[in-house]
């Protein structure tokens, strides 16, 4: 569960700043808002109480002190505090640590100390989530963070060691052996690759089997990670045979009834490892999921560690001049059959290499957004990483580019005056500060009629048509550029980058981060 985090300082610019200056996300920590004042930010908690509270002592109104005291009063309250103070507030601050404050930071505000606190605090919030869970059904969800943390390396041994004796956990084993197993859903299922209950169900047949027939002196330990795939630890005391554990994988996995209807493609982590080795060992196996794809129809995929090596990334050539004629044409069939061919000639008897299949695929289907309108980002990019074989890619452009295409076909009346002013006023100025309030008065209507105007003839309202459209353009830079991309989120128009960081996850459907990796100039 994400931790809310409120700023409050009296000059803006610090306030805000706080909010781009660490990746909280990383730290499992959302932002609540900022606040100019201890009396406006208790308002706000009051309202919405936040698990973690950055303040500055000297302000007006109610200062920082004051307003950790208004907030103690309340014996359910919850919240950590770090304080920020100048050199000449030092009787502040021996007061704040009498309140029980987490740390105080100078300013200028020192970036690793600030980190170090926050990493701090978070090991708090765990050991109370621990204390919190232990006899509730969030206890599986914790142990699964604690379990993903570890074969990270996001954890320091003492640390995990403690909490595994907590949680449960065998870390006196000799030897452990990790397999990641990937489901892949029949059909069109695995184009969305849903996580949650559709790829869990399948998982959680194959472990229980797995534990059921373990070899003797064996624990299976097992959760599932971020990606929705699940992760198999054997712990055993003694020198066990790697190729008797394979074995016994291949047999139970080949064993599963075909009702469950999904197929399963299961990593090696390579030779079993100490405690230590575990984290390299995950690392193996999960890097096949992003460096191939998968041509086969056998039901169970197994890859071992001597098929892990590098291989060559095909020359997928194709006449770009060509495809974009037959997307002027409008006929889907041909262009379908276009997009087959060329990728299937990428195609591998075993492993695909990935990159240069998911780039082609890349540029298949934004040829065809860039005749869109409005182009949606989302559907492009936000399947791609839960994308595991090359018919499902196949599968993925060419519906894309079908739905792309019926929406050109589509006509559009022509706008209203005022909702074409709108519009106009969107594409020349989309990084300036958009408001209805404002541009109402230049038209001369109220802005609630003119934005109920715009959703009546666009279906969505201003304030979502304004954000596609940055989007849409952060994205083209995103792909086409090397700008950083906190400038690029100024240079659409968003002031405060996590804000920007949030939306282009909810348009496009995955981080600039992520779109990056996924499209190479």
């Amino acid at each position: 569960m994400m931790k809310k985090v409120l700023f409050v300082d009296d000059e803006p610019l610090i306030a805000q700043g706080l909010s781009s200056i660490l990746d909280w996300n990383k730290y499992g920590i959302e932002i609540a808002g900022t606040a100019n004042d201890g009396l406006s930010a208790l308002e706000m908690i009051r309202e919405e109480p936040v698990d973690l509270l950055v303040t500055d002592i000297m302000m007006p109104r109610m200062n920082g002190l004051e307003l950790i005291r208004k907030i103690k009063d309340n014996e359910e309250n919850k919240t950590k505090f770090i304080v920020l103070s100048g050199y000449e507030e030092f009787e502040y601050v021996k007061a704040g640590i009498q309140l029980g404050i987490e740390n105080y930071i100078l300013k200028p505000i020192n970036l690793e100390e600030l980190e170090s606190t926050i990493r701090h605090i978070r090991g708090d919030w765990e050991r109370e989530e621990i204390q919190q869970v232990q006899f509730e059904e969030d206890w599986e969800v914790l142990r699964s963070n604690i379990l993903q943390r570890w074969v990270s390396g996001e954890i320091e041994s003492q640390e995990f060691k403690h909490r595994a004796q907590l949680l449960g956990l065998p870390l006196d084993r000799e030897k452990y052996r990790l397999y990641v197993i990937r489901p892949i859903l029949t059909e069109n299922c695995d184009i969305i690759q849903k996580v949650g209950a559709i790829m869990a169900d399948p998982c959680r047949e194959l472990i229980r089997a797995m534990e059921r027939l373990k070899p003797r002196e064996t624990e299976v330990i097992s959760f599932m990670d971020p990606d929705g795939d699940m992760v198999i630890l054997y712990a055993s005391c003694g020198q066990k045979d790697d190729a008797a554990v394979q074995r016994q994988v291949k047999a139970t996995a080949q064993a599963l009834p075909g009702s469950l209807e999904a197929s399963f493609w299961i990593s090696e982590g390579g030779p079993g490892a100490d405690f230590k080795g575990v984290q390299f060992s995950y690392a193996r196996a999960k890097s096949v999921f992003h460096r191939f794809l998968i041509t086969g129809t056998d039901r169970i995929r197994f890859t071992d560690a001597d098929e892990q090596g590098t291989a060559a990334s095909p020359m997928i050539e194709w006449n770009s001049e060509k495809y974009v004629e037959l997307l002027i044409e409008g006929n889907t069939e041909p262009v379908e059959h276009f997009i087959g061919e060329v990728l299937w000639s990428a195609c591998r008897e075993n492993l695909t290499p990935r990159e240069a299949c998911v780039n082609t695929a890349l540029q298949l289907m934004l040829a065809a957004k860039e005749r869109e309108e409005n182009p949606d980002y989302s559907e492009v990019f936000g399947p791609l990483s839960r994308i595991s074989t090359l018919p499902s890619l196949i599968r993925h452009v060419t519906a894309t580019v079908s739905k792309s295409m019926e929406r050109q076909d589509t006509v559009r009346g022509e706008y209203s005056p005022h909702v074409a002013f709108l519009v106009e006023q969107v594409h020349r100025h989309y990084a300036d500060e958009l408001s209805l309030k404002t541009l109402s008065q230049k038209v001369g209507l109220h802005p609630n009629y003119l934005g109920q105007l715009f959703q009546q003839e666009l279906g969505h309202s201003f304030s979502d048509f304004v954000n596609q459209y940055r989007i849409e353009k952060a994205t083209q830079l995103l792909m086409h550029t090397d700008r950083k991309t906190t400038e690029i989120a100024l240079s659409v128009g968003y002031l405060d980058t996590s804000y920007f960081y949030r939306q282009f996850k909810k348009y496009a459907g995955v981080s600039p981060t992520e779109l990056r990796h996924m499209y190479t100039k």
